[in-house]
Order: C-alpha cells, then structure tokens, then sequence
C-alpha cells in the first residue's frame, strides 16, 4: 500500500526550451533566408556563420604574410 504524499504539489507548467537570447522563434538568416543557428547572436544561419569565420581566418593568414 502506498503512503500519501505530504508534499505540496506545485501546478504543472511547461517548460520552454532554453534559447540564445540573439535567436528569436521563427528568426531569418539576414544573409540568406534560413532559419538562424540555435546559438547565433549575429542572427546568421549555421552555414553563413561558417563562411563569416573562415573569411576572418582568411583575412589574419594574408595580414601576417604582408608583414
């Protein structure tokens, strides 16, 4: 036989995914279009994200070489 519970019970609410505070629902790449990458705070998809980086990569290669 179980024992009643003496816990008060707190009303069931549900929880909302935790989100990066720059990605809104239904946010748009402001590059292409697509959906914004789940932890992107410029607001750029993942793949615009990617090719944002590598150009920095790019850009401090040719920096130094000139140098």
């Amino acid at each position: 036989m179980k024992k009643p519970s003496t816990r008060a019970k707190s009303p069931a609410t549900p929880r909302q995914p935790v989100r990066a505070k720059g990605a809104k629902k239904g946010a748009r790449c402001v590059v292409c279009g697509a959906d914004v990458a789940p932890f992107s705070t410029e607001e750029l998809c993942w793949v615009c994200r990617r090719l944002k980086i590598s150009a920095w990569r790019d850009v401090e290669g040719q920096t130094a070489i000139q140098e």
